[in-house]
């Protein structure tokens, strides 16, 4: 039985990471300006869908990684 994913974002997420050429700890980095604390393991977990993404988490994703909702 495989487990079904706590995000749907997260693969969108690291995409758009990779698009920035930032690595993981450029995000746990870059979210210490909107005063947020995520370690390289948390990032990973959002990434692959094992870990919940909260709205203000991901508010901050768009607006550094410049992608929009949709």
């Amino acid at each position: 039985m495989s487990k079904k994913p706590k995000n749907i974002c997260g693969e969108r997420l690291r995409i758009a990471r990779l698009r920035k050429k930032m690595q993981q700890i450029d995000v746990t980095v870059t979210l210490e300006d909107y005063d947020i604390t995520l370690n390289q393991t948390a990032i990973g977990k959002i990434e692959r869908g094992e870990r919940n993404i909260f709205d203000f988490e991901l508010l901050a994703f768009l607006k550094f990684l410049e992608v929009a909702v949709e």
